[in-house]
């Protein structure tokens, strides 16, 4: 599985991948060091952790030797989403998560959680979800919803036909609606360390 990024890997990433795409070679270590202010030593670093979490391949023996890997995308976080009592949702890109090219990267987007409503779930304050764009789910899927300017992540429940917003936590209230589906949950990452 692929991992999160880090903001300065990801700035660093994004500037390989627009390098690439303008010179049609990747930049060396020193290039990279000169745009970000940054030792050849800690771009190395920075470009091996890149390698570890399959956003990079790299030869070694190369001066250019970085190599944007065939199977790595990128989607980016779009902010946080709140499990818990609603808050404003932040739609600033502040990173991106790499993912399998074979996957249709232009309806996914990555949110970060805040909250435990959800931790009957298995999702936790600081984990990460990937979230598939669409405008309608079905009941038992795990939604990020908006309601007028803020969102949320819940379980999609029906109660008389109406839905409901349900968290997975005993101290939390389902969300009567009227709100607007933004997408579904289709994965969750977590950082261990």
């Amino acid at each position: 599985m692929a991992a999160e990024l880090t903001p300065k890997q990801s700035a660093i990433l994004d500037f390989i991948h627009g390098y690439v795409s303008e010179n049609g070679s990747a930049p060396s270590l020193r290039e990279i060091g000169r745009h970000f202010d940054l030792s050849v030593g800690t771009v190395q670093d920075q470009v091996e952790a890149l390698r570890r979490k399959g956003a990079l391949d790299r030869q070694p023996v190369q001066a250019r030797g970085i190599r944007l890997p065939s199977s790595a995308g990128q989607i980016p976080i779009l902010g946080r989403v709140f499990a818990g009592t609603l808050h404003a949702a932040m739609e600033d890109v502040e990173g991106h998560l790499a993912i399998e090219k074979s996957r249709n990267t232009s309806e996914l987007f990555g949110l970060r959680v805040r909250g435990d409503s959800m931790e009957g779930a298995g999702i936790f304050d600081g984990d990460h979800v990937i979230v598939r764009r669409q405008p309608d789910a079905n009941e038992g899927d795990i939604v990020v919803a908006r309601i007028e300017d803020e969102s949320t992540v819940k379980r999609l429940r029906y109660k008389g036909g109406r839905p409901l917003l349900c968290p997975e936590n005993s101290h939390y209230q389902p969300i009567e609606g009227p709100f607007e589906i933004i997408g579904v949950v289709v994965e969750l990452r977590r950082r261990f360390n």
